[in-house]
């Protein structure tokens, strides 16, 4: 699984990719996602490529990405970001790691073991878990099934489907709309 790592602070942003995502992404979108995050809010970056035969063994997906940022800087907070398989990997795992501070899951394959997705939202004891579908997207339908939780804010995105066609920008300010919302960056 290819990592890139983007320094700044000790604290950090792990984002996942989608399924057989590159660690670039469509028109540079995670290096310009990473770009914004390192000089508006101060948090290393390191943005992980999902395998495409992550649904063989999503845990082990996702552990070995927090242990590589573990290892790397110790950091205090970890705030997740994942797109469509990161976002349900991002979510059914997240729970696992106190230092997970707060999740942004992005276009969720959320009909995709729901049992999974219900279990992580519920056993989330992090600060906040944001859920972002866009009402084109496939799984927009599922929603409404989540859980209710204090933790939890769950959004529908005006005109967006599952990959943000033509709205790349919008995609890249989704981090500092959510993860940092009640932070001094801004």
């Amino acid at each position: 699984m290819q990592i890139d790592f983007y320094p700044a602070g000790k604290d950090c942003v792990l984002i996942f990719t989608g399924l057989g995502g590159d660690t670039k992404g469509y028109e540079n979108k995670y290096v310009r996602l990473a770009d914004e995050i390192t000089a508006k809010c101060g948090f290393s970056v390191f943005v992980a490529g999902v395998p495409a035969d992550v649904w063989s063994h999503p845990q082990d997906v996702f552990e070995r990405a927090v242990s590589c940022v573990t290892a790397k800087l110790s950091p205090e907070k970890i705030y997740v970001m994942g797109s469509s398989a990161g976002a349900s990997i991002a979510v059914w795992y997240s729970h696992l790691y106190p230092q997970i501070k707060k999740v942004l899951a992005v276009n969720a394959v959320l009909n995709l073991n729901y049992h999974r997705t219900r279990e992580g939202i519920e056993k989330f004891a992090g600060e906040k878990m944001f859920v972002r579908t866009g009402e084109l997207d496939p799984c927009a339908v599922w929603i409404n099934l989540l859980p209710k939780k204090q933790n939890l804010s769950v959004e529908l995105l005006k005109d967006i489907d599952h990959v943000f066609s033509g709205k790349t920008e919008e995609f890249i300010s989704l981090p500092i709309k959510t993860l940092f919302e009640h932070n001094v960056f801004q």
